[in-house]
């Protein structure tokens, strides 16, 4: 069989909804790069980040490869190498996959700390996120300069977007509360979950922080004066 007659059976012997013509470039281009395996993961990359828009999964994706296997003359050597390229298709995504994780976890790593105001005495700080060192440094400047600002009283910093607590982490928090505590005000944690908790006591860590499982926990020690 020649290329065109390969890639019109192949095309054929996928079930899908979408315009096959996108197919059709993509098996062509493998038959004609089929010995260059550099190339090959180049289409194969291509082919998963542009198909992943259809929610096509990689399973899919390299069942559709695996389909030229059966195409092909089974005593073909270079059915070896459609297999190679089902696999290459799991790799690439986890590789796609890893690129998108850690482009959102640096983009909240950006991501600037809000304050918000309560009511005239307290501030609110929703913490989403990683925090570093570099994040904690900017989080407790930020905050000092807001109490010395607005003349505030009361910090609520809550804590329930944040996935990981470490002693790293709780020693920033430390830091936090006594920066606060020299400058006259008060700290209340909110957002402690099950998880958090089980975690601080695993890691024998004692905050001397009055904490509130939730923030309207938290905003109502600070309203009946329980801080």
């Amino acid at each position: 069989m020649n290329k065109e007659e390969i890639v019109s059976k192949w095309v054929d012997s996928i079930e899908t909804e979408i315009d096959e013509i996108e197919f059709k470039t993509y098996f062509a281009k493998i038959i004609d790069n089929f010995n260059d395996e550099n190339i090959q993961k180049e289409i194969i990359k291509d082919m998963v980040d542009n198909l992943s828009k259809y929610e096509i999964s990689p399973k899919e994706i390299a069942e559709m490869i695996i389909k030229l296997a059966d195409i092909l003359d089974e005593n073909c050597e270079d059915i070896k190498k459609v297999y190679r390229l089902a696999f290459n298709v799991y790799d690439e995504f986890e590789i796609i996959q890893k690129e998108m994780i850690n482009k959102q976890i640096e983009t909240i790593k950006s991501m600037d700390i809000p304050i918000l105001t309560i009511d005239d005495d307290t501030i609110l700080v929703p913490l989403i996120g990683f925090i570093d060192s570099q994040k904690a440094f900017d989080l407790i400047r930020k905050i000092l300069t807001t109490i010395k600002e607005k003349n505030t009283l009361k910090v609520i910093v809550d804590i329930e977007g944040i996935p990981v607590i470490d002693t790293e982490i709780a020693n920033q928090f430390l830091r936090l509360h006594r920066a606060i505590k020299i400058i006259g005000a008060e700290l209340i944690m909110s957002g402690i979950t099950p998880a958090v908790a089980e975690t601080l006591v695993h890691l024998e860590i004692d905050l001397p922080i009055k904490t509130r499982a939730d923030l309207k926990l938290a905003i109502e020690a600070f309203r009946n004066n329980e801080v």
